[in-house]
């Protein structure tokens, strides 16, 4: 196989990352244009190149492609809520220990009873996590798609979290367990900035062409 050749191999394994129906329209231009642009005696994409396919290709899948700017933002707020949310995971994990010694400690009375439902709260929190990592990155894929519910539930999400945050701080979650509070802070921005972004007027065109009738 000579260089020209393999290199067009290349590229089409690329351009197959799109949708079908971009292909069947597309394909044989961008090639060409590739193609045409390369270096002398190029054998392989290069790395830049490539990730500005490759990247191309995810916008177009998950509907990015023709998302204003605001929307864009939003929804990369919206992935990385999702590894803040593994971080809060993370925290609670590795304090565990600490949290338990610090709330046996300010309540001296404490029972074994109340010691094992202070277990499974940790239980409950540490699954919390994971299932609202999973809501972050299905937000990131709705909005990103265009689907009004997803509007909708990332603003009505975004408040349950708001109301969580001061039901914690009004039971002196800062207390017991100031990182795990420091870290949900960390998500809450996230996810107030997420919110803002969604609510511009120029994101609103987005959203309409998914809307019910």
């Amino acid at each position: 196989m000579n260089q020209s050749a393999q290199l067009e191999r290349a590229y089409r394994r690329l351009v197959a990352c799109y949708p079908r129906s971009f292909r069947r329209e597309n394909e044989e231009e961008i090639v060409t244009v590739l193609l045409a642009t390369a270096r002398q005696g190029q054998r392989r994409p290069g790395i830049g190149e490539s990730a500005d396919l490759i990247r191309g290709a995810l916008r177009m899948r998950i509907g990015l492609s023709r998302a204003p700017r605001t929307v864009l933002n939003a929804v990369r707020l919206m992935y990385l809520g999702a590894l803040a949310e593994l971080g809060v995971l993370l925290t609670l994990v590795l304090t565990e220990g600490s949290i338990r010694a610090a709330v046996i400690h300010r309540n001296p009375g404490v029972t074994m009873a109340q010691v094992n439902q202070l277990n499974g709260l940790f239980t409950f929190e540490t699954v919390g996590c994971a299932v609202v990592t999973a809501v972050w990155l299905w937000l990131a894929w709705g909005n990103g798609k265009g689907y009004a519910l997803a509007r909708v539930v990332a603003i009505v999400s975004f408040a349950i979290a708001t109301a969580g945050i001061i039901g914690n701080m009004a039971d002196g979650a800062e207390l017991y367990a100031p990182a795990a509070v420091i870290a949900s802070g960390v998500v809450w921005v996230i996810g107030l900035g997420a919110v803002v972004l969604l609510l511009q007027k120029q994101s609103s065109p987005h959203f309409t062409r998914h809307a019910p009738s």
